[in-house]
């Protein structure tokens, strides 16, 4: 056995080997799995508050239904800029480049027609009004070399240049006028992951050996008055960039995470044509981010997030901002690789070893907690923490993992159909033996289990015994008599535990589940008494001697599975109902009845059956009391049913402490149909109405077992 699990353990450690040495080399390939996972993770979450602080300012349709098609004449966005300013705006960053000049200008059009005079142009109106305004435009970076480039305001940054950052060699910015009077500019530049969707961005790029703010942080760093930027990187990868006193946590290329806030319309959108006609509140505008960008299609800066297909690009700028000012940002720690394969080890070697000594049910069920666990942990440092960690080798080193234990266990499982041959062929019947052979679930550990239980016995055994002088006579009469009991209680799918002396114990709903087992075993015992009839008259003519026999049935829950010690082991039950089973049956011969069954047996049949009720007693060693009846044959219930409505009144009355009435009535059925449970009430009658305790009790308490 140790050398077994020893092969297992080396094998789960080579899995543990292999799969690290693939997250290791391949882990680029896998990431689109963990972003789909993360994806459903921010589906759970759903969508979360904004600081507030910022605004978005939309060409939505309205404003171009108003103002004509894009681009609009640059007069218009003058006075926007203007109005904002004069509302209080703390920084405003455009998310449009203005990279041709306006052809709607009157000078543009004078040129193009040749016409001499002075001309307004809207170009230097806005260039104007720009270098008055708390501006910052945008711009893109591009390797197609074919676009003209034009000088951006450098940046200064410590150091200069860094090796990790993505390089360009051309730039696409705002025609010289509106460029060179902007206080500051930064890139809006977009990266799509391997599905098309926008999860990072980055915060800076290289350009000509010299590194360039985006927009998003530039409008940061304006607003935070940040005199020196650092960027804190080793030889290896870029972990963050540190600004006043915001540290931002990047990937190793210097791209920011973004924690979404959700679907579209998540901050403050006010239409464009508003702002222009003064339509709107100070207050939303007053101290505020101000994003100047557009919502509609036709303008194609739309974009596919974790919460909508069709985002506006200048939402996702908003997004990063408003992660920047709360701090709640979510990154892939420097420590990520360590913690991933410390887990990579958990869920192989550690819970492979783990899984050994579990059964397939408990796998199954362990795996789901797990599961459930790691997944849950992981939601938690995402959203909590902002930690992101690998999901994908985690989740196939559990795959793995379980299929292996799974497989194990079947070769277990091989070995233990061998074992039921061996142990059940003489307790069940040859159905139950093939059924218990055909499931591949058994699992015959010690366990709880709702059980009817089953205890008959012979009445005057001892007497009985007596009369016979050969030992040998006695156990052919036992012989005779226990092959017929026995041969019913298995075809009603019962199970024989033992004989002990001239007792039969049996139970059912074990090692297999029985339906209806409640009637099972009180249709095994109305067979028992039926047969005995036959049986008697044998003995008779064979032995001279009759027998009678108590049965009592209880059902209830029991510890039933494989006890003893090794290689002296059994298939059996115990536990309090057991022995509580023992005393009902004990107590069918101080009621003088047959058959005897607790209240839960009642409860649990589905047929109808000729129940009598008795009494409610406590056993000996016990505080709870139980009510037992008596299942009556036919001709039984023939001579009870003349005085059952009696019989039932006078239970009534004694229940209700009313004994007087009680026992006038028993007394009368007494006389007609005697029996010792009405003595035993009208003797219990006479105490109580002759005793001056005030505490009666209604149960019969037993001395004895």
């Amino acid at each position: 056995m140790k050398i077994f699990i020893k092969h297992k353990i080396l094998f789960f450690f080579i899995s543990f080997i292999l799969l690290t040495f693939c997250y290791l080399n391949f882990n680029k390939i896998t990431s689109n799995f963990d972003e789909r996972i993360r994806e459903i993770f921010f589906e759970i979450r759903g969508e979360i508050p904004t600081t507030n602080k910022v605004v978005i300012i939309d060409i939505d349709e309205k404003s171009i239904n108003a103002l004509g098609q894009w681009p609009f004449s640059r007069d218009y966005m003058a006075q926007v800029l203007a109005n904002l300013t004069n509302a209080g705006a703390g920084i405003i960053g455009i998310d449009i480049i203005f990279s041709e000049s306006d052809r709607s200008s009157p000078s543009y059009m004078a040129k193009k027609l040749n016409l001499k005079g002075e001309f307004r142009d809207n170009d230097q109106l806005l260039a104007a009004v720009i270098s008055q305004t708390p501006t910052v435009l945008g711009y893109y970076f591009t390797k197609d070399l074919s676009k003209n480039t034009k000088p951006i305001p450098v940046t200064k940054f410590t150091p200069t240049a860094s090796p990790h950052l993505l390089n360009f060699e051309n730039v696409v910015t705002n025609i010289s006028p509106i460029q060179e009077s902007a206080y500051s500019s930064g890139f809006f530049n977009a990266f799509n992951d391997q599905q098309g969707k926008i999860i990072k961005m980055p915060l800076l790029l290289q350009y000509k050996n010299r590194i360039y703010p985006s927009l998003v942080f530039e409008m940061i760093n304006i607003a935070s008055n940040t005199q020196n930027v650092k960027i804190i990187q080793d030889d290896y990868s870029i972990s963050g960039v540190k600004l006043s006193n915001i540290d931002i946590p990047t990937d190793k290329n210097g791209f920011m995470r973004i924690n979404f806030r959700g679907a579209k319309k998540s901050f403050k959108y006010i239409s464009f044509l508003d702002i222009l006609n003064g339509n709107f509140d100070s207050k939303d505008i007053n101290g505020k981010f101000i994003l100047i960008g557009s919502s509609i299609t036709t303008l194609a800066d739309l974009r596919s997030t974790v919460y909508d297909l069709a985002l506006p690009g200048v939402e996702i700028h908003a997004n990063m901002i408003d992660n920047i000012l709360k701090g709640d940002f979510i990154y892939e720690p420097t420590f990520g690789k360590a913690i991933d394969i410390f887990v990579i080890f958990l869920l192989t070697v550690v819970l492979g070893t783990l899984l050994l000594f579990l059964s397939s049910l408990n796998i199954l069920i362990v795996i789901g907690i797990l599961s459930i666990i790691l997944c849950t942990s992981y939601y938690y440092l995402l959203f909590s923490q902002g930690i992101v960690l690998n999901l994908f080798y985690p989740i196939v080193s559990i795959i793995l993992t379980s299929l292996s234990a799974f497989y194990i266990n079947y070769q277990k499982e091989q070995k233990q159909k061998e074992f039921i041959k061996d142990k059940f062929a003489k307790k069940v019947s040859l159905e139950v033996a093939n059924d218990l052979l055909s499931n591949d679930n058994n699992d015959f550990k010690a366990k709880e289990k709702e059980l009817t239980i089953f205890f008959s016995d012979i009445r005057g055994f001892t007497n009985i015994s007596e009369e016979f002088d050969s030992p040998q006579k006695l156990i052919e009469v036992l012989n005779k008599y226990f092959e017929p009991m026995s041969e019913i209680i298995i075809q009603n799918h019962g199970t024989i535990d033992k004989f002990i002396g001239d007792a039969i114990m049996a139970y059912w709903n074990a090692p297999c589940d029985v339906e209806n087992h409640a009637d099972k075993a009180v249709q095994s015992a109305l067979g028992q008494l039926e047969k005995l009839e036959g049986l008697n008259t044998e003995l008779k003519k064979d032995f001279n001697l009759s027998i009678q026999i108590g049965i009592g049935i209880h059902t209830g829950i029991a510890v039933v599975g494989e006890m003893g010690s090794l290689g002296r082991s059994d298939y059996t039950i115990i536990g309090d109902n057991v022995n509580l089973t023992s005393r009902i049956e004990s107590l069918s011969k101080y009621f003088a009845v047959e058959l005897l069954i607790s209240e839960s047996t009642k409860i649990s049949l589905k047929d109808n059956y000729h129940l009598k009720y008795l009494a409610s007693v406590i056993v000996k060693g016990k505080s709870k009391s139980i009510k037992l009846y008596q299942v009556l044959l036919a001709k039984e219930f023939e001579e009870f049913e003349s005085v059952q409505i009696d019989y039932e009144k006078a239970i009534k009355c004694y229940q209700n402490k009313n004994f007087i009435d009680s026992k006038t009535i028993f007394e009368e059925i007494e006389d007609t149909h005697p029996s010792k449970i009405n003595r035993l009430y009208i003797k219990k009658c006479k105490e109580y109405i002759s005793s001056k305790d005030n505490n009666i009790v209604l149960d019969f308490v037993m001395d004895e077992k």
